[in-house]
């Protein structure tokens, strides 16, 4: 295994990509949009459709907008593990699992739409490695599909409400 300049160099390369991905999660987590737009090129290919959502390449700025509906929920957990970064030239690929928790009260009682996934990020470097596509994979609910459309359903009202309001 080669120890030198250029494989140090590599893996730093790899990194770096991995750093953009694990804070694409943070920054939904945090609801940091400043810091969420900041990851994007000026447009991204979405690949939601797993989850019925949007299949598209879009502006990075309708993106984030689209994403804020996630003030909706009291908590988020985005959970990536098993990262592995492909560098091939001015391009990258950032595999992960993704283990996503979201947790709304409605009343009296908490939803819990969580879901267990695959995230296939797809990086370019522009000044530093920035977010191109996204896209995202269902294995399985581990609380219900039903749960899950659920508690979403009830993030989307009380985003709404909040935004009229």
């Amino acid at each position: 295994m080669s120890r030198g300049p250029a494989a140090i160099d590599a893996f730093l390369d790899r990194e770096a990509a991995v750093a953009v991905v694990t804070s694409y999660a943070s920054a939904l987590d945090a609801r940091d949009w400043v810091a969420y737009r900041a990851l994007f090129t000026d447009e991204i290919a979405i690949d939601y459709g797993a989850i019925g959502s949007l299949i598209a390449t879009v502006p990075a700025d309708e993106w984030t907008n689209r994403c804020k509906t996630l003030e909706g929920f009291d908590a988020t957990a985005h959970r990536l593990h098993n990262i592995v970064a492909t560098i091939d030239g001015d391009h990258a690929t950032v595999a992960s699992i993704v283990d996503a928790v979201h947790l709304v009260g409605i009343e009296d009682r908490a939803l819990l739409g969580d879901l267990i996934g695959r995230y296939t990020h797809r990086l370019v470097r522009h000044g530093g490695w920035k977010i191109a596509g996204v896209t995202l994979t269902v294995v399985g609910y581990p609380a219900g599909k039903e749960a899950f459309e659920a508690a979403f359903a009830a993030a989307r009202a009380i985003f709404a409400e909040g935004s009229t309001g």
